[in-house]
């Protein structure tokens, strides 16, 4: 159907025009299918008591489907006719046709925002008289306000200009999980119901930290408009507005920037995909947006057993979860995991694709060595996640992390890297801080990698002042984010010439006589990397890396491998010190009757 799922392009869309036909950017046979869908769907609405998604599913796949057979629709005047028809030509199809309803059943029941999803769609459907431009709006991308519009409408409060941060973020991210599920045939038993159980809690915390988010933006815009930021009359409006909103609600203006800034994938990955799918079941195969994760191992190890379909070299993560079925080691997990929506909420093409595991401070070791080992070499875009800690225990973990698209470079004592690259929080509030422009000598500072080992200078003697480790932002001695070659602390700052102001870790308190600095130490609990992007960077990138490996060794080789003569030989002149060929020497004085070291003492009068 032509959805984008391009950030940057779906940006240019929100803000131009839907196009001008009566088709509003379909297909000429997707206008007719979702016309008949209305009609049909209308029409069983009123003598039936079913959930209205569950109606929706069931009436788009009986609709595909009778499409797919060439059945003369304009003849089936209702559900029950299509269903009979189908279960005379094609009753196998019409048998998966309802497992699947029977599994969207079990997910509307066990998501409860998805009730007020069914609310928001059966308004579009039974009350709009511009239900194609609409729709098109949603899944396309053309006007975001329709995308807003919707998500205002499913999880509104008493307050008709705002509505609750946390019910439009939760909509969002159960929305993405029906759709993940649906799509993920293997979760499901023949029940049927779940295989695996959700973890709750780590769901919630993935909500309350974009709700966190969401609500800082809009706090921080008020403030701009409050002082000035926005000026006008305008601007003492929106104040006057906002103060009779409820607490924990924002404005479709404050959702819809701070999407824009934070998180530009949001509505697509959840709300217009799950509609695209909900829509037109039969039309394709439709690949989930949700990677799972993997490990390196399985595209660079030479030793591990080969494995079968559907086998995976089992991980875990303290901030991603198991990449495994608890009951099957090698099975991989059907679950959804929080902190990866998160990432795709930020961007599809960078997060939505493939996920492998190059290093984990846990697996491999809690060794710069280590580290470097696993990520020198590979020409692709990573993902370093980190979870740590203050000293005060009780202000409890923070994640925080960067992501680049430019390879690792070994021995720099200066940065490098492009302005592909952002820093960000993951735990407790979202925070995305991308690269600022450059200006003159200004700004710039994206990667730093600083290694002690090898170190290629005029002047080997020299010492070295820098402090090793790997960084972003900042200054050489001073990074935005800075990890010791001790893989131990983490010192984070708020604000540099290079990425956009905002605190990573934790934010300082408003106590006048704490000490509010600008820069802080974390202690690292977790390190992870990983190689994310479409299949063919991957192993673009992993073959790279194989390359640059083979380099390395064989001029490790050859550093091992001496010439045996040329060694004597410095042996003998004396080069190298040794006592090899000392006795040569002594066998020379032999003819004169004494040793030559004897002769030598007896001139000295020894």
């Amino acid at each position: 159907m032509g959805a984008t799922s391009s950030s940057e392009s779906s940006v240019e869309k929100n803000d131009g025009a839907s196009p001008q036909s009566s088709n509003y950017g379909f297909s000429r046979q997707e206008a007719q299918h979702l016309t008949a869908l209305r009609s049909l769907v209308c029409q069983e609405e009123q003598k039936s008591e079913r959930n209205f998604i569950s109606m929706i599913w069931r009436c788009s796949h009986l609709l595909s489907l009778n499409s797919l057979l060439q059945s003369p629709l304009l003849s089936i005047s209702n559900e029950l006719e299509i269903e009979a028809h189908l279960a005379q030509h094609s009753p196998s199809q019409l048998a998966v046709v309802q497992k699947r309803c029977r599994k969207l059943d079990v997910l509307l029941a066990d998501f409860a925002s998805m009730i007020k999803m069914n609310a928001a769609l059966k308004r579009i459907f039974m009350g709009n008289d511009q239900f194609l431009e609409i729709v098109s709006n949603i899944l396309h991308g053309y006007h975001q306000k329709d995308s807003v519009e919707f998500i205002r409408n499913a999880s509104c409060n008493d307050c008709e200009e705002s509505f609750s941060a946390k019910g439009a973020v939760e909509l969002c991210f159960q929305t993405a999980s029906v759709l993940h599920y649906i799509l993920e045939e293997d979760a499901f038993d023949d029940t049927p119901g779940l295989i695996e159980q959700r973890n709750v809690s780590e769901e919630d915390k993935m909500i309350n930290s974009l709700a966190n988010s969401l609500l800082e933006y809009a706090k921080n815009s008020r403030d701009d408009q409050r002082f000035g930021g926005y000026g006008g009359a305008g601007a003492s409006a929106g104040v006057s507005a906002t103060s009779n909103m409820l607490e924990g609600s924002v404005t479709k203006r404050e959702f819809s920037e701070w999407q824009r800034k934070v998180v530009p994938d949001l509505m697509y990955c959840s709300v217009a995909k799950f509609q695209h799918v909900l829509f037109f079941p039969l039309k394709q195969q439709a690949a989930n947006p949700f990677p799972f994760l993997r490990s390196s191992n399985e595209i660079t190890s030479q030793t591990t057993t080969k494995l079968k379909a559907g086998e995976i070299i089992p991980i875990s993560s303290h901030v991603f979860g198991k990449n495994f079925m608890s009951s099957a080691g090698t099975t991989s997990t059907t679950l959804l995991s929080p902190a990866v929506f998160s990432f795709v909420s930020i961007s599809m093409p960078k997060f939505g694709q493939k996920w492998y595991r190059i290093f984990a401070g846990a697996e491999h070791g809690w060794t710069f060595h280590q580290l470097e080992h696993s990520i020198m070499g590979y020409e692709g875009p990573t993902l370093l996640v980190i979870q740590a800690r203050s000293k005060n225990k009780n202000d409890g973990t923070v994640t925080l992390g960067a992501y680049t698209a430019s390879k690792w470079e070994k021995n720099k004592r200066d940065f490098f890297g492009t302005s592909d690259c952002f820093l960000f929080q993951l735990q407790p509030t979202m925070r995305v801080l991308k690269t600022l422009p450059k200006m003159g000598t200004r700004g710039g500072h994206y990667m730093f990698y600083h290694s002690n080992t090898n170190v290629n200078t005029t002047n080997p003697s020299r010492k070295d002042d820098l402090t090793e480790g790997l960084g972003f932002g900042g200054t050489v001695r001073h990074p935005r984010l800075f990890i010791d070659s001790q893989l131990d602390e983490c010192r984070v700052s708020h604000q540099d010439t290079s990425f956009e102001e905002g605190y990573l870790g934790f934010q300082p308190t408003n106590d006048p006589f704490a000490s509010n600095i600008s820069s802080g130490t974390l202690h690292i609990d977790s390190l992870e990397i990983y190689a994310v992007g479409d299949e063919e960077t991957i192993r673009k990138g992993f073959r790279a890396q194989h390359l640059h490996r083979d380099v390395a060794y064989s001029a490790l080789r050859n550093a091992r491998t001496v010439d045996k003569a040329a060694f004597l030989g410095d042996m003998r002149n004396g080069v190298i010190e040794s006592k090899t060929f000392a006795h040569r020497g002594q066998v020379d004085g032999r003819a004169h009757g004494c040793l030559k070291g004897e002769e030598d003492g007896k001139a000295s009068g020894l």
